[in-house]
């Protein structure tokens, strides 16, 4: 069965090489390969830009030095009356002398750098506290929380730690520059999906377009309103009755919007 004529290579190689060990010669796997194997991801399946979902396990700190402790300037709350720790911005001391206490005895994390992260396939990811948010960001701890579940995107791969850096910035993570998205094969019809992209945006701005024409009718249930004006309109009104408004359709025609139960129109 098979190509026996392979069969009769081997045995001809071992004939004329009767000690020679045949196999081909073994090589470590460098860092990417052993990335693949532990990980079971490939370079189609785990890349840069990649938008993954992750666990916020923790948050990194950078304890204050001694030049740092030295030129600390703890700040008081007007409002509360007590002060706050300049690094891990703790705002519960009573007084001054609490704050040192708190640098002397070392109990200072310091001050917030980065959230901590556990991907899905089990890999440490990393969010810097700059590419957190769009926003500026002093205390992680007001983005997020341990346990949560976030979306964020890969901006960078480090096979030897087994680790990755993330962002999970709105801008980032929405890519309207098409930053970090893989590049399209090279029979992707790039003008055909500019074309759709364009049709897509003309209908929303048309939709956005249509208004409602005002019209002068004489009625006691009709009213010159849209459809969520008319749900708030009608919150109060009875069961089963109707208000009668514009059409989006055009001047020849009229809506009806029936009360059918509360919050149900």
């Amino acid at each position: 069965l098979g190509n026996k004529s392979i069969t009769l290579y081997d045995i001809r190689a071992e004939l004329n090489s009767r000690y020679k060990d045949l196999r081909s010669p073994f090589t470590s796997a460098n860092p990417e390969e052993l990335f693949d194997t532990l990980t079971k991801e490939t370079p189609e399946t785990f890349y840069i830009g990649k938008m993954v979902t992750a666990t916020v396990i923790g948050i990194t700190h950078k304890k204050p030095q001694g030049e740092q402790l030295d030129q600390a300037n703890p700040v008081r709350n007007d409002e509360t009356g007590l002060w706050q720790c300049p690094f891990c911005l703790k705002n519960d001391f009573p007084e001054l002398s609490d704050v040192w206490n708190h640098f002397d005895a070392g109990a200072c994390p310091g001050q917030a750098t980065g959230v901590r992260l556990r991907l899905d396939n089990g890999i440490s990811g990393y969010i810097h506290i700059k590419n957190l948010s769009d926003k500026h960001v002093t205390n992680p701890e007001e983005r997020v929380s341990i346990g949560q579940l976030i979306h964020c995107r890969i901006i960078k791969i480090d096979v030897e730690r087994f680790s990755v850096d993330c962002t999970s910035k709105s801008s980032d993570l929405a890519d309207k520059n098409h930053e970090w998205r893989p590049n399209k094969d090279p029979y992707y019809d790039q003008e055909s999906d500019e074309k759709d992209v364009r049709t897509e945006q003309e209908i929303k701005k048309n939709k956005q377009r249509q208004t409602y024409i005002k019209r002068v009718i004489v009625h006691p249930a009709f009213q010159n309103i849209s459809f969520a004006e008319a749900e708030k309109f009608m919150v109060n009104m009875d069961q089963g009755e109707v208000v009668i408004r514009p059409s989006s359709k055009g001047s020849d025609h009229l809506t009806i919007t029936w009360k059918v139960a509360d919050k149900i129109y």
